[in-house]
């Protein structure tokens, strides 16, 4: 994931029964809301709204080549308040490492029998010492065949080491991108960041055709969180992002384009959130959580509204 310009790609979740929270975080087989919280938000973001989340993602520590692990972008972090607010509203607390130009150690890492050793010790170490209830990969992107097989390799051994500690481990990829299914069959969660695709960059059509496609690569339906935008990309300079907060009081209720910008409103937010339950998907994944608003026009609201409500008889 790219901070502010977001050229994201698509983070892979998938929950299995032997990874357990630390904490007695939520049931494994509640609709998860999966909210990512980037390093520059960290010190004085208000964490009240994120109780209605099941699972918040820490963004970004990174890997070096030698596989240490570095956590200098969240050396602001506040610690102790973030694992108080997991404990007491039971949301699960998750480290991501790597991320858009954050990714640059893994190939040399992961091809390397000793320094994957040394990266998988750390984040146990990591994970047992800030009491986070594990990790979210995200490579981007891998360069070849044999950074392929080594990053599968990777996520067998990591979540080896990871569940005999009741860890769960997540990976994120792009929608265009492949990973062995045999490293899909090891992690715990598949979250698709269903977003900035050409165009407009996170279509409901583009999002069905995403969990089809990572559904064929050997992830199961309740693996699967569909990521969804709380931003907009213009759509004649894909370098130019606006975040929901500075679109969400010109926009037209009903609308998903402002402007040149092409963005998921309310309406398209819910009926994502409501395509995720009823094809029995794991739950929605969000980028990221400092970009929504409070009161009525929050997105973060309209899926937990969603999340909530039961099937009709």
């Amino acid at each position: 994931m790219k901070p502010v310009a977001f050229i994201a790609a698509v983070a892979l979740t998938v929950l299995t029964p032997t990874a357990m929270s630390q904490d007695q975080g939520p049931a494994s087989n509640e609709f998860r809301i999966v909210g990512y919280l980037p390093d520059y938000r960290m010190s004085d973001f208000d964490l009240s709204p994120c109780k209605v989340l099941t699972d918040l993602y820490l963004f970004s520590a990174e890997v070096s080549p030698d596989g240490s692990l570095s956590l200098d972008r969240l050396r602001n972090a506040p610690w102790s308040r973030l694992q108080s607010f997991k404990t007491t509203h039971r949301v699960r607390l998750v480290l991501c490492i790597g991320g858009w130009d954050r990714s640059s150690g893994f190939g040399p890492m992961a091809t390397s029998t000793q320094a994957r050793k040394r990266f998988i010790e750390s984040v146990r170490a990591t994970c047992l010492e800030k009491r986070l209830d594990g990790i979210d990969i995200d490579w981007e992107h891998p360069q070849n065949e044999a950074e392929q097989g080594a990053y599968a390799q990777l996520l067998i051994e990591l979540a080896e080491s990871l569940h005999s500690h009741g860890l769960q481990v997540s990976v994120t990829m792009a929608s265009w991108q492949t990973i062995p299914s045999k490293g899909l069959e090891a992690v715990d969660a598949v979250n698709i960041m269903s977003y900035d695709h050409d165009g407009r960059h996170s279509t409901f059509e583009a999002a069905q055709a995403d969990i089809e496609k990572v559904i064929t690569l050997g992830a199961t339906p309740d693996q699967i969180n569909l990521g969804v935008p709380f931003y907009g990309r213009s759509l004649s300079d894909r370098n130019k992002a606006l975040t929901w907060a500075e679109l969400a009081d010109q926009v037209k209720p009903g609308f998903d384009e402002h402007d040149g910008v092409y963005f998921n409103g309310p309406e398209t937010i819910r009926r994502k959130t409501r395509m995720a339950k009823d094809k029995g998907l794991g739950g929605v994944m969000i980028w990221e959580l400092g970009q929504d608003v409070t009161g009525k026009n929050s997105l973060l609201t309209v899926i937990r509204e969603e999340a909530q409500r039961r099937p009709a008889k």
